[in-house]
């Protein structure tokens, strides 16, 4: 549906604002493909035919939520008939061509999903070749990160030691508040 953007200046005027019209023509899109037989229906890119819909239609902004109440019953009031003939005609427009072929821009959330993804191999990784997460162990997963790491601390404290590769992360990306223990045989209970 419809996201909220939000700009932020310098003075600290940090509001959202969202076009309403996106919304009214993602409830018309719904509307119309509940209505089309199912084979027509693998053939339709509902995000095409937003952005085909949207183009031809006036935008109707709102930056609270008075105003988004009033631009929606403006739509709603107003171009209703315009927002259906706008969705009939891109729904016949953008039907999906096997010889036709787009690239889809990627959302936002998409790159946020594809980070977080290679931050959790780089944790697998990394706790791998410092032998925290045993050879047997399953690939780590959003689903079973937490017992992971839970098993990965608790051979850690039985072990007593921090991997060379931890201690080497951690002293290279946290050099103001972390010191790498020292072992020598300086501690006054083991001299004599």
């Amino acid at each position: 549906m419809s996201q909220s953007k939000q700009l932020d200046f310098d003075n600290g005027n940090i509001r959202a604002y969202q076009n309403v019209m996106e919304t009214l023509v993602h409830q018309e899109i719904h509307r119309q493909m509940k209505a089309m037989p199912e084979k027509l229906l693998k053939y339709i890119d509902a995000s095409e035919v937003a952005t085909f819909a949207l183009n031809r239609l006036p935008p109707l902004y709102a930056s609270s939520e008075q105003g988004k109440l009033r631009q929606t019953a403006k739509g709603e009031n107003k171009l209703k008939k315009d927002v259906a003939t706008a969705v009939r005609q891109a729904l016949a427009a953008v039907q999906r061509d096997p010889l036709r072929n787009s690239t889809p821009l990627p959302s936002e959330k998409d790159a946020s999903s594809k980070e977080a993804e290679a931050a959790l191999r780089d944790l697998e990784k990394l706790l791998r070749s410092s032998y925290v997460i045993k050879a047997e162990d399953p690939e780590l997963t959003w689903d079973n990160l937490q017992l992971s790491i839970a098993k990965a601390l608790k051979r850690t404290a039985e072990k007593g030691i921090v991997d060379r590769h931890i201690e080497q992360l951690l002293t290279e990306n946290d050099y103001d508040h972390y010191r790498a223990p020292i072992y020598d045989w300086t501690d006054q209970q083991y001299q004599t």
